[in-house]
């Protein structure tokens, strides 16, 4: 039983400060707007899911069978032989095309920029099957930046003229 209650205390203390955060989040005022979600909702709504997660992974940890069972958060920490080759050359244009990115977001605006860094990233990856690489980048793109901005109430980056077009036509949906 004491290396199962070993193994579930990350869960416990993962718990214990979503309730300490979710103390904080009581805590934020603001005017209410109606038709609209508070500030504190999505915080909220992650510490919720990060609450049940804990208690799910304590109530599995503490009622497995047998210690070899119980397994935690430091089992999955434990690190392995890699024998995978390593190309610093890709590391390095990945990180430069993140770089980019992040120049060009205020200018191209979310959409754009996000589309164009997705895209760019995977045929540096390696990946060959164009259909894929362009339809997942600009649907997924679109639906993500659909949901953040009309759904989330997130301000994302529109971009200057002619940019800025995509994120109006994006959400006028």
């Amino acid at each position: 039983m004491g290396a199962r209650l070993t193994q579930a205390l990350p869960y416990v203390i993962l718990l214990t400060v979503a309730a300490w955060l979710w103390s904080i989040a009581n805590g934020v005022e603001y005017d209410a707007r109606p038709d609209a979600l508070g500030p504190a909702f999505w915080p909220k709504a992650a510490l919720v899911l990060i609450g049940a997660m804990s208690v799910f992974q304590i109530a599995r940890t503490l009622m497995s069978s047998s210690d070899d069972e119980a397994v935690g958060i430091a089992a999955g920490l434990e690190e392995e032989e890699d024998d995978a080759p390593r190309r610093p050359l890709l590391l390095a244009l990945g990180v430069g095309l993140t770089i980019i990115y992040a120049l060009t977001l205020d200018t191209l605006g979310f959409p754009v920029a996000t589309a164009a860094f997705l895209i760019a990233f995977m045929y540096v990856g390696g990946a060959r099957n164009h259909v894929a690489i362009w339809a997942s980048s600009l649907i997924g793109v679109a639906v993500t930046a659909l949901l953040l901005m009309r759904v989330v109430y997130v301000s994302l980056p529109r971009g200057v003229a002619p940019f800025s077009g995509v994120s109006d036509f994006i959400t006028s949906f």
